[in-house]
């Protein structure tokens, strides 16, 4: 080919890419910041982050192979990059999946017609938020979890009428989700009510419980047992959870349960739920069988329904509203803040995060005092202030609840978005605090939905009203020719002109 050939197609591709990233001007600021940060993260705390008693339980199961459990998705992550010796790969993955989603949801957002700006700021909490990067730099499951339902969620909403491909591994990604940790099943049942509500046919809410049954069902042929496919088995947390308000003196238990009663005084109890479940002074250790767990939980929960709610509802306000944290609960959140240096966490086993070994062991750093670098220096004092407010968090959820019922003509589909995203988002940290306890990790995931809930009903109240929802076919589906000029903006993104609903006659878009 001709050099001048040659020079004339790249003049092309740059002009392209600048024209691009002009376009999304504010999209690339956040990105670059949000991979700096990343980056930063990864200097300051090599290899990675490390939490006592899970990340070593991951990699152990890692290293069973090939009698690896099958329901436990994040083993398998780090067993497939076990051939480079290091944690860095597995956490460089999971920088890039944070990244990867952020870009991925503008995307969406921008073709279901949400205004660029909007979009950035939907997306900027899963960029810059500290405790975001700082969990991705851990050996946990958030990342993977947030990630799996984030991706069947964008399958779904992408496209008016999702096709069967697209519902089949929206399937497969939700269930990925459910078995790495078992909140995803309030994402399971919100996106097949977003299939089922606009009746379209049975193609794809089929091939999306298709894709559930297929995980679920090669779970089931590796372990023997539904209720070990589902991560049903044992009732560990949801024990701490009642165990933290019960009141056994107005309880009707028989002896193998009463054993397990708290011994302080309801005024008396430990800051946290976990702490009945972790301690070696907790009457979990006076269980003669796991099941006797389920059945002390159920017990309470059945005869205090009052003070189960209860602490449901307050400890799940606690995401929406600051609220002090006791010691015990401050210790815990001292993990998912970028820390000055991991140190000698011998002189504070809980309360001092510490770092992997250099190797792919199942087993922490040793304790050491290691002076702080300025990557760290940076992170710990962007970490006091770089986070999502819980207020924030309150006024997404009301943006995207009066969004999506405020009475307008047409719109019904963004609606119906924004109810997804806000009820999955708030699904997760309710069905978190039902089951285990408030801890900002938990909650952490409605990050990648409040925002673009909130996007979407902002979306819905500036966007002309219309009598109907325009038609736009589903993944699978041949595309109908459509009228080139339009009066007004309706909102959605024209692909075939590149124009975003405003046709020949538009007004400079709103949002």
């Amino acid at each position: 080919m001709p050099v001048g050939r040659l020079i004339a197609r790249s003049v092309r591709t740059t002009r392209t890419l600048v024209d691009l990233l002009r376009r999304h001007v504010g999209l690339t600021v956040v990105v670059a910041a949000g991979i700096t940060l990343r980056i930063v993260t990864m200097i300051a705390y090599q290899p990675a982050l490390w939490f006592q008693g899970d990340s070593g339980t991951y990699v152990r199961l890692a290293r069973q192979w090939p009698a690896m459990p099958p329901r436990w998705p994040f083993a398998w992550l780090l067993k497939a990059f076990e051939w480079s010796g290091t944690f860095i790969s597995v956490v460089a993955v999971q920088h890039l999946a944070g990244v990867a989603l952020a870009v991925a949801t503008y995307l969406v957002l921008r073709r279901i017609g949400v205004g660029p700006w909007v979009a950035t700021l939907a997306v900027t909490p899963v960029l810059l938020d500290a405790t975001q990067f700082t969990l991705e730099q851990y050996l946990l499951t958030e990342t993977l979890f947030t990630t799996a339902l984030a991706v069947a969620a964008l399958l779904l909403v992408r496209r008016e009428r999702p096709g069967t491909a697209a519902s089949l591994v929206a399937g497969v990604a939700v269930a990925l989700g459910m078995a790495t940790r078992p909140t995803g099943v309030v994402a399971i049942g919100a996106l097949l009510l977003f299939l089922l509500l606009p009746w379209r046919g049975w193609r794809a809410p089929t091939a999306f419980l298709l894709g559930i049954v297929a995980l679920f069902g090669a779970a089931f042929v590796g372990i023997g047992s539904v209720k070990g496919a589902l991560g049903l088995e044992g009732g560990r947390f949801l024990y701490g959870r009642t165990a933290h308000f019960a009141d056994c003196d107005r309880l009707e238990l028989r002896p193998g349960l009463r054993k397990l009663c708290p011994v302080q005084p309801l005024d008396q109890r430990p800051d946290r739920p976990d702490w009945y479940i972790w301690n070696i002074k907790s009457p979990i250790l006076q269980a003669e069988r796991p099941e006797d767990l389920d059945e002390f939980a159920h017990e309470v929960i059945k005869q205090q329904p009052g003070d189960y709610l209860a602490a449901v509802a307050s400890d799940s306000a606690r995401y929406f509203w600051p609220t002090r944290l006791k010691p015990m609960e401050q210790c815990l959140a001292n993990w998912w803040r970028p820390q000055p240096a991991p140190s000698d966490w011998a002189a504070d086993f809980n309360c001092v995060p510490r770092t992997a070994s250099p190797g792919y062991q199942p087993t922490p750093a040793p304790s050491r005092d290691v002076e702080a670098n300025a990557a760290s220096r940076f992170l710990h004092e962007y970490g006091r202030y770089g986070v999502t407010p819980a207020p924030a968090m309150a006024a997404m959820l009301l943006i995207a609840l009066v969004g999506a019922v405020w009475p307008r003509r047409g719109r019904l589909r963004l609606s119906m978005i924004a109810l997804l995203y806000a009820s999955i988002g708030v699904g997760i940290m309710v069905f978190s605090v039902a089951t285990s306890m408030f801890d900002h990790r938990y909650g952490l995931p409605a990050l990648a939905f409040l925002p673009v809930a909130a996007a979407v009903g902002w979306q819905r109240l500036r966007s002309t009203p219309v009598s109907t929802d325009r038609h736009t076919p589903a993944d699978d589906e041949p595309e109908r020719l459509a009228p080139t000029i339009s009066s007004e903006s309706n909102g959605d993104h024209d692909e075939r002109t590149g124009d975003r609903g405003h046709g020949t006659a538009a007004v400079p878009q709103r949002g």
